[in-house]
This record gives structure tokens, C-alpha cells and sequence, in this order.
């Protein structure tokens, strides 16, 4: 495999230089094979390849370390075997066939007990544009959140210099996540991608500017770039002029889409409301040419590449390792993982709007909302709840039972074991689905009402989310006779009472 700046330089001679496979192979000393590999690649997606189980002279006798570390976990915990105890056994009982030394005894048998345990526990400025070239940047924007708080957010715009049109998204922050998104909104909007892109020299994208002025680019924005197959153009330092159809639109989006400041609850719901007022922009003439912006914007699509199709996941991998409460720090800010993975290293699968972590394995445990701001932590309750489910008599003992509502805290210390451990499984229920506040409700909800058991809890909860449905008349098929109505005669009721009976 090579590096990124390897491929990106193959591709770029021969797809602007016109070089042979055979010339690019003789410059690089790369085999013909390798060279014509990389120029047909069209998927640039990073792939994750989990590690490979790799054979051990302990493989014989790993099913009878697994057999006693499964028997003692049925026996008081000092009685259970320690490593040097299985490994002095090994000696004695399988001498012929033990192969290993203690230390990779304890590698095994660590890794054992805690999966046992866990189951219970560079380019120039042209002053002419052609169609089909765009510029970018960004700027900034304030916003009301769903709470009416004043926010800073970043809007990403790429704009067509040829027709004047342009397109913007919208983002908490202007790291590669964001900009890589916005650009994959925009070419997937318009299923097609511009053949040349200007940017400024934002760190999102470039690492370096070198002596000869040619640019060290960041793999995630080369790899980007290879997938979509534009070509990336830089501004010289402090020179925003060299890109300044951008920089006016960005201005000019400010005034018309940002005035007065919006209310944005959902970042997606809110960029697809810009899409439509960009198209309904384009309805005005040049302020030059004097045909209309989406006239000319047809000749901009005509002049583009193709869209990819193999979608490019815009993420990147982060490596880290749990604290001693399965949490981790990404950017000063605390995500929760799962208390099976406490002390252990996980991986974060890091977007524009969320933190997917993930166990060495590349399996999904938990997502998080991003943050943009500092000091942060984000819980999610399910995994912790999971196990505490099956542990009840240690919940009151956790870091989660200190981070529960008061209301729940004060529930679990007045009910039983078998009540705490039903009512826990119910809780994981609810928060699959629902926030911790819909699951306090359902709470209050039960307790008010003078019961406690998890089934009434379990009841408070679904009548609180439950749909609503419009009641319906009863149509019935022509089949159906229709039965004539029948009076009821009450007149001999009325003789005997003396009186006339209202039916």
C-alpha cells in the first residue's frame, strides 16, 4: 500500500501531464502493476481490517484453562485459581504438552477472565474561471440553538465563479469532518463534482506549505480528493483576493440567509433548507452578464465530473484507551464506552456530528453526539445498565448509580434485589428508545399513582410515548346484511309502575 501522497502524485501525471503507466512507473520505480492500480482506483474509502487471531503453542491447552476459569466462577473467590496455580497444574498434570512459559500463560488467561467476566459483569490561480471550477471557504455565523442560546457556527461555501451561483452548508466547526461533509452534501446535491476546486490554506486541508511553495496536504483531504477526482487548487498565504468570488458570497449569504439570526434545533433539517434557498437564488440575473444565474449554472453542471458511486464515509479513526469507568477523552471531552471495556483501547470513529465507539474488533458499542466546546461529557446509560442488571447488589457502588437522577437513586435504595434487577432490564428498555428524562417521568409517574413494581413503571412508560391514533368507523363489506333496528316494547312496564318509563 502507499501513501497517499505516493498515489496522489501517479494519478496527477497522468491525469494532467498525460504520462504513460509505463513512464510513471520508469519516474517512480513502482511496478506497471502497482501504477495502473492506482490510476483506475475509484473507491479511496478508508477500510478497517480487524486483527487476525494468530496460533499459539498454548492452543492445546487453552480448553482446559477455559474449562477451570469457567468452574471457578461457582466457587468463593480466594478459592479460585490464581495464574501461577493453573500454570504449576499444567506442569504437573500436562507436562508433554506444555510448551509455553508463565507469562504467556498470563496473557491468556487475563484476556480470558475478562471476556468471562464481561458476559457476567498544490495548484496555481488562473484569473480567467471556466465552467465546472469552484472556490471554498468558510465563515462564520451566529445562531439560537434549541434552547434560544446564542451559538458560533461555520458555513461552508462553494461557489461557481463562471455563473456567480454557489451552494453553502452549514456546521458547528470547520475541522476536515465538517469541510469534507459539506463538500460531500454539495456534490451529492448536485450529483456531479466540480473538475477544480480553490481553497485557502486551511489547516483542515494542508499541513505545510514547503520551500517550493507546493503544499503537504493532510491524508484524510488527499484521500478525499483521489475518491471524488478534482483536482485541489491553493491560495497563496494571506491572499483571500485569489479566491474572492467566495469570499463576496460568503458575505452575501450572511445578509440574506442568516438575517436575522436563525434558530437551528437540527444542522441537517436547517442545511436542506439552504439548498432550496440557493437554487431560489440562482432566479436573478448576473450582475455582469446579464442571463440568469441558473442559465448559466447549466453550462458550470455541463462542464463537471461525474459523482462516484461508491459513497465516501467522511470519518476518521481515532485510537483510545478507557479509564477505569470505561470513559475516554477525544478534544478535552468525556464519552462514555462500556464498563466491559474499562482500562481497555477502543476505537473512535470520529464525523462532523457524532463519536462512534467502537471495541478492538471494530464492533459498534455506543454513539455520541459531538462536542464543539470544552469540559463536556456525554453518557449513555444502556451498556452500564446491562450489566448492572445482572450484578444488582453492586449498583449502589458504581459511579452510574451516583450519576442517576435522585428519583432513581431513591427508588433502588427502597426496593429488593429481584424488584431492582427487573426494574433495571426495564430502564435499559426505555433508554433504548428515549431519553433518561422520558424514563424519570415514567417514574414519577408510577410512584404517584402508589406502586413501584417494574411492570407498572414499564406501563407509565408506554402510555407516556405511546401514538395516538384517530378512531375509525367500522366499514363492512356488501357481503353484510343489514339488520333492521329493533324497538323494545316496555308498555307493560308502564301499566305495572303506574307511570311512564323513559327508555
Amino acid at each position: 500500500m502507499l501513501h497517499m501522497d505516493e498515489i496522489d502524485y501517479i494519478r496527477k501525471m497522468e491525469q494532467y501531464e498525460d504520462v504513460s503507466v509505463r513512464e510513471i512507473s520508469r519516474r517512480t520505480g513502482k511496478h506497471f502493476n502497482t501504477v495502473k492500480k492506482y490510476i483506475e482506483m475509484e473507491d479511496f474509502n478508508e477500510t478497517y481490517t480487524p486483527p487476525h487471531p494468530h496460533s499459539s503453542l498454548l492452543d492445546p491447552l487453552k480448553p482446559i484453562i477455559d474449562k477451570w476459569l469457567e468452574m471457578d466462577m461457582k466457587v468463593p473467590r480466594k478459592q479460585r485459581h490464581t495464574v501461577k496455580r493453573i500454570y504449576d497444574r499444567l506442569q504437573e498434570e500436562y507436562p508433554e504438552q506444555l510448551e509455553v512459559k508463565l507469562r504467556t500463560v498470563q496473557y491468556y488467561v487475563s484476556a480470558k477472565k475478562k471476556e468471562l467476566y464481561e458476559d457476567k459483569s498544490r495548484g496555481y490561480i488562473p484569473l480567467q474561471h471556466p465552467p465546472g471550477e469552484a472556490q471554498v471557504d468558510f465563515g462564520e455565523f451566529m445562531y439560537y440553538d434549541s434552547n434560544e442560546n446564542a451559538q458560533k457556527g461555520y458555513n461552508l461555501t462553494v461557489s461557481f465563479p463562471y455563473s456567480n451561483a454557489a451552494y453553502c452548508q452549514s456546521f458547528k466547526g470547520q475541522n476536515q469532518e465538517c469541510l469534507l461533509q459539506g463538500l460531500k452534501n454539495i456534490f451529492e446535491y448536485m450529483e456531479l463534482v466540480p473538475h477544480r476546486m480553490v481553497f485557502d490554506n486551511l489547516s483542515a486541508a494542508v499541513i505545510s506549505i514547503e520551500k517550493d511553495k507546493s503544499r503537504k496536504l493532510t491524508d484524510g483531504f488527499t484521500r478525499f480528493a483521489n475518491h471524488y477526482g478534482f483536482e485541489a487548487a491553493f491560495c497563496n498565504p494571506r491572499s483571500g483576493w485569489e479566491k474572492g468570488n467566495v469570499e463576496g458570497k460568503v458575505g452575501y449569504e450572511r445578509r440574506n440567509f442568516f438575517v436575522p439570526v436563525p434558530l437551528v434545533a437540527d444542522f441537517d433539517r436547517f442545511n436542506n433548507g439552504l439548498f432550496e434557498s440557493c437554487d431560489k437564488d440562482m432566479n436573478r440575473k448576473h450582475y455582469k452578464k446579464g442571463l440568469n444565474i441558473s442559465t448559466l449554472f447549466a453550462e458550470d453542471k455541463a462542464a463537471m465530473l461525474p459523482l462516484s458511486a461508491t459513497p465516501y464515509n467522511v470519518a476518521k479513526l481515532v485510537t483510545c484507551k478507557a479509564d477505569k469507568y470505561g470513559k475516554v477523552m477525544f478534544e478535552s471531552n468525556t464519552y462514555s464506552t462500556s464498563p466491559a471495556l474499562a482500562l481497555c483501547t477502543v476505537y473512535l470513529e470520529v464525523n462532523s456530528t457524532e463519536i462512534i465507539v467502537m471495541d478492538q474488533k471494530y464492533n459498534v458499542i455506543i454513539a455520541h453526539t459531538r462536542f464543539y466546546s470544552k469540559g463536556n461529557e456525554s453518557m449513555k446509560w444502556q451498556p452500564y445498565i446491562a450489566l448492572m442488571a445482572r450484578r444488582p447488589k453492586a449498583l449502589k457502588f458504581t459511579s452510574f448509580y451516583n450519576e442517576l437522577p435522585d428519583i432513581w437513586q431513591d427508588y433502588f435504595s427502597d426496593v429488593d434485589e429481584k424488584t431492582k434487577r427487573e426494574t433495571l432490564n426495564v430502564l435499559n428498555l426505555m433508554l433504548q428508545k428515549h431519553s433518561i428524562a422520558i424514563a424519570t417521568d415514567a417514574l414519577s409517574a408510577t410512584l404517584a399513582s402508589g406502586v413501584k413494581d417494574s411492570a407498572s413503571i414499564l406501563a407509565s412508560y408506554q402510555r407516556i410515548t405511546k401514538k395516538e391514533y384517530a378512531e375509525n368507523d367500522l366499514a363492512l363489506g356488501s357481503h353484510i346484511p343489514i339488520m333492521p333496528s329493533y324497538r323494545t316494547d316496555v308498555d307493560p312496564y308502564d301499566a305495572l309502575l303506574g307511570k311512564k318509563v323513559s327508555v
